[in-house]
């Protein structure tokens, strides 16, 4: 399944849909895009026993207030879940998937060099 996700310019909530959007104040997010260092960025997944462990960064991208990883997601042949980060945790996450729920994508948000896509 195919996902856009759509940033609000203004308060940064994102909107998921599977259909392009054109909307005042929301700009399209494209993964991989950004001049940066994509072994700190580019997110790293397991799946086992029904679980997808995420960690972003094959180094461990940092996590304070001024840079940090503000959101994973993952994109399933069922849908899509959104985990937001912390400045004070680590840029880890574990999700849940159903019976027979494959992964398309695996996200990761960088407040300061935005969008990255395993």
């Amino acid at each position: 399944m195919e996902f856009k996700i759509y940033q609000n310019q203004s308060n940064k909530q994102i909107i998921v849909s599977k259909d392009a959007l054109n909307l005042d104040g929301w700009v399209e997010l494209i993964a991989n895009t950004t001049d940066a260092s994509q072994e700190k960025h580019v997110p790293v997944y397991e799946v086992r026993c029904g679980k997808a462990r995420v960690s972003v960064g094959s180094v461990g991208h940092p996590m304070s207030a001024e840079h940090l990883i503000e959101w994973v997601m993952v994109t399933t042949n069922q849908g899509y879940q959104v985990k937001y980060l912390s400045a004070d945790g680590t840029p880890e996450v574990a999700f849940s998937l159903s019976a027979g729920e494959k992964i398309d994508g695996v996200y990761a948000y960088c407040n300061l060099h935005g969008l990255w896509k395993a």
